[in-house]
């Protein structure tokens, strides 16, 4: 699955939502459908939606703490 417009991408989120909803983790063939829909999605967003690294010690330490899946406030 290749991704390379805005109404394919909504498009992809409805296929990952319809398979979530038919319970695809029972399915090999779904589940494989949904990772190629996820990994579709991922690829478009590095392209059009990129993040870039911070480049001051607080927006590093958030970042650090998102990868980590820690709280600031912890």
């Amino acid at each position: 699955m290749n991704i390379s417009t805005e109404k394919e991408y909504n498009e992809a989120f409805k296929k990952i939502d319809a398979l979530i909803a038919e319970d695809f983790e029972g399915s090999e063939a779904k589940q494989k459908e949904f990772l190629e829909a996820a990994k579709a999605i991922q690829d478009y967003e590095k392209k059009y939606y990129p993040v870039s690294k911070p480049e001051h010690l607080p927006g590093l330490s958030k970042l650090k703490s998102v990868h980590l899946k820690v709280h600031p406030n912890q």
